[in-house]
């Protein structure tokens, strides 16, 4: 397992980051350099895209390839403790929320908005990445999809767009 820890130092924002299995540490500014690169890097798929379905897909493939190249950064993002969820975690949860939101059409949205989906799919993502398995995540990622879309467009069409070429969403 990857065995980061942050800490937050008494003297403000930064962290210390230190790596169990080869005992370094550095230095970190914390979550929030790490949550707007990840939010410039979906923000930009999407922004390529013209369907909002296609947008949705594409920013779904950008987190994951965050994931898969920043594992320590991903783990950082979505580490939840035995009592639920980090402060990084519900600020990474919360700005993706926020920028599926944006994306998604009022109309289309279901009671609830993408809340469901967002949260499903990060502790999905954040166990890969835990159990070390990132390479994984580009298998999953057409579920991870389906997932998201079913709630707006139903079984049959989230299917649709989910079977896709993969590599065309991004």
């Amino acid at each position: 397992m990857l065995a980061f820890q942050k800490k937050k130092e008494p003297s403000g924002g930064t962290f210390a980051v230190m790596d169990h299995r080869t005992g370094t540490h550095r230095e970190d500014g914390g979550a929030e350099h790490e949550l707007a690169e990840l939010r410039a890097s979906v923000a930009e798929a999407c922004s390529m895209r013209q369907e909002w379905p296609e947008k949705v897909a594409a920013g779904i493939y950008a987190a994951l390839d965050f994931a898969t190249a920043h594992p320590d950064r991903a783990l950082g993002l979505l580490a939840r403790d035995g009592k639920g969820d980090t402060e990084a975690y519900r600020q990474t949860v919360d700005r993706l929320i926020r920028l599926l939101d944006g994306v998604v059409p009022a109309a289309a949205s279901p009671a609830g908005g993408s809340t469901g989906s967002v949260e499903g799919i990060a502790m999905i993502v954040s166990d890969h990445v835990r159990a070390e398995r990132v390479a994984g995540l580009g298998q999953i990622a057409p579920a991870l999809v389906e997932f998201a879309l079913q709630p707006y467009l139903g079984y049959a069409e989230a299917k649709s767009w989910a079977d896709r070429d993969g590599g065309s969403q991004r």
